[in-house]
């Protein structure tokens, strides 16, 4: 099933399971469970005139394929510009993964920052897609359309973190709005994987992506950039740090993520 299966799933109310064709090691893929705990708060939420400017959300738990999950939602605070909201899926009761979004509506200021449209150092016409081979990677990614751009990919023992590259879905059907691009940030691999000479284990612990407006059109075929990297790394956890940019250059999103790495059996 697709991810537009799950979004109208998440819109309704009920219970609902998520195939193993969206697995990620033992659990189903976080970013996917996130988007839709974001597509059920919006379509139970009034966010009439506000964009969404964070998400921050924390993997309590695995969630297991064929497992009945169901969907929570409250209202954090409503103000007279900012909204807050938290989501949560649940398993058995347990709160799987949880998320707290704050929508805001545009208000005038003085304050104005505009940032110079980003260069790419390898444009998308010079790149192809990465082929999806069962077996050889976590299942969710048959759905996506990654296109690395350096050379540092996962257990490749590079000297340092830095990923970058392109990203889409596998096949595209509607434009990019919110819970797809938090979906396709989440595709890429923690950078702190290509640091590593040899596979262990990695997950994503709490993750917060920051989302600037006004956002340009985008196109249903439209590829966003993405770099990512490590900015500081301890005691088996990682701190990273990335952005994600419109095929024009202008910044989307920045995202940060604390990752657990499990590369010493202790």
């Amino acid at each position: 099933m697709d991810f537009l299966h799950y979004r109208d799933l998440a819109k309704i109310e009920g219970v609902f399971s998520i195939s193993e064709g969206w697995g990620q090691g033992r659990s189903i893929f976080g970013g996917l469970t996130a988007a839709l705990i974001l597509t059920h708060i919006g379509s139970k939420v009034d966010l009439s005139g506000r964009d969404l400017r964070t998400a921050n959300i924390h993997f309590c738990g695995a969630t297991i394929a064929g497992v009945e999950s169901e969907f929570r939602h409250r209202v954090l605070s409503n103000g007279k510009s900012v909204l807050q909201v938290e989501g949560q899926l649940l398993q058995n009761g347990e709160v799987k993964t949880e998320i707290i979004v704050c929508y805001a509506k545009p208000r005038v200021s003085s304050i104005n920052i505009d940032l110079p449209a980003k260069v790419f150092p390898v444009p998308l016409q010079d790149t192809s897609k990465m082929q999806f081979s069962k077996g050889m990677g976590p299942e969710f990614l048959q759905y996506f359309d990654l296109r690395y751009t350096n050379k540092n990919i996962p257990f490749s023992g590079s000297d340092n973190s830095l990923i970058t590259g392109w990203m889409g879905f596998a096949d595209p059907s509607e434009v990019l709005n919110d819970a797809t691009i938090l979906a396709l940030i989440d595709a890429w691999p923690p950078a702190i994987l290509p640091m590593l000479s040899k596979p262990a284990p990695a997950s994503t612990i709490t993750w917060n992506v920051e989302f600037m407006w006004p956002r340009p059109a985008l196109d249903v075929d439209d590829l966003l950039y993405y770099e990512c990297s490590a900015i500081e790394a301890g005691q088996g956890y990682a701190h990273t740090e990335g952005k994600i940019y419109h095929p024009n250059g202008q910044l989307l999103a920045l995202n940060r993520q604390l990752v657990g790495v499990y590369d010493k059996v202790t």
